[in-house]
């Protein structure tokens, strides 16, 4: 039987994946807070939890900045659940993509879509015209990520150029992704200096293709990490963080300064399966429970005297040299999770918690959604 309402949080079966709610809102708050004294809007990406009830709430409280999504397949989930200001930051590729794109695009208030090639566009326009709609189009820009993106200079004009002259294609302005000085910043004035250069590369590309004549309404920058120093530079419209309700390791690893655990309100309680040895144990939470893609590991929540040192499908190993308590089959510990928007991906249901107990309960409704 599934957890419910009201359950004390002692009573779920584990492994659970957990949401602190006070300190969510709390998470929430702070970068609606900063955004409002910035004078930008905060899109939240929803890709980190895939649920369109939080969703909704992130929109309520950065008001009503819309969300954004990384995948169709998230677009559609938000879509049938009400949500009517997305942003899919990311390019369509394939007729069936685009016929989606362009159903998607008619029914929902508003709808834009990420160009950055030739390609990209024409195929874009294309669809548009055949379905006799018109798509709004944000112009990706490599600051520095060298993912995807056209780089700044002539080239971005051109692009630029080539929707505004498109028949069906609305050009909204550019997206520029700084998720590249995560890599290269290491104290808090490295992410500013960075992130502030980065935002410069997009004051140019701005001020060039204005000078083509076409307006630049929007600058989408950000993620959790960076939102808090591009935010802050005068070309910038709008940040799109992900993880920054929740935080994970990765992020208290990133900005000791300013994540603590406190803020990492996403975690997955464990119970004890076996004390083989005097200073080991296993839990039953390992990979397929806990995201591993990057090279952190979990961390113990409220405790500092155990470390997870290694983990296979089912199994987690925990060092417990170092702690003075002794530990027994059916023990409990929590861990915040490593990498948030992967674990999420690994689960059907997040639990909302307030003071023990289950307040609320999330379908990761977009989960598995990858087209």
């Amino acid at each position: 039987m599934g957890p419910t309402l009201y359950q004390p949080v002692e009573d779920l079966e584990t492994p659970a994946l957990l949401v602190d709610i006070d300190a969510m809102e709390r998470n929430i708050d702070e970068y609606a807070t900063f955004a409002d004294e910035s004078d930008v809007s905060l899109r939240s990406h929803v890709k980190t939890h895939k649920n369109a009830e939080l969703a909704a709430l992130e929109d309520e409280m950065t008001d009503g900045g819309g969300i954004c999504c990384q995948t169709l397949g998230e677009v559609e989930t938000m879509a049938r659940n009400g949500i009517d200001d997305i942003y899919l930051s990311y390019q369509v590729i394939g007729d069936r993509k685009l016929d989606r794109f362009c159903w998607l695009s008619q029914k929902v208030e508003k709808l834009a879509t990420t160009v950055d090639s030739d390609a990209t566009i024409d195929l874009l326009q294309d669809a548009a015209h055949d379905h006799e709609t018109t798509a709004d189009v944000i112009l990706e820009i490599d600051v520095g990520l060298h993912r995807t993106g056209v780089g700044p200079g002539p080239a971005a004009v051109a692009l630029a150029e080539r929707v505004d002259e498109a028949a069906n294609l609305e050009f909204d302005g550019i997206l520029a992704y700084e998720s590249h000085v995560k890599a290269e910043a290491e104290t808090e004035s490295e992410f500013d200096k960075l992130c502030w250069e980065a935002m410069e590369l997009a004051q140019d590309v701005v001020e060039d293709i204005e000078a083509a004549g076409i307006s630049v309404d929007e600058v989408k920058v950000g993620g959790t990490a960076t939102s808090g120093y591009s935010g802050k530079h005068p070309v910038v419209t709008e940040i799109n963080p992900g993880m920054y309700p929740f935080n994970d390791v990765g992020e208290l690893e990133l900005r000791p300064w300013e994540v603590s655990k406190d803020d990492c309100a996403a975690t997955v309680v464990t119970t004890v399966i076996s004390v083989p040895d005097d200073d080991r144990l296993v839990v039953d939470g390992g990979s397929k429970t806990f995201s591993l893609d990057k090279p952190q590991m979990p961390v113990p929540k409220n405790r500092d005297d155990i470390e997870y040192v290694n983990a296979s499908e089912e199994h987690g190993w925990i060092d417990t040299s170092d702690s003075d308590e002794s530990f027994a089959v059916g023990d409990r510990l929590e861990f915040i999770v490593p990498h948030v928007c992967t674990t999420i991906n690994l689960h059907d249901l997040i639990i909302g918690i307030r003071n023990d107990r289950v307040e609320e309960l999330w379908e990761v409704q977009a989960r598995g959604k990858v087209r």
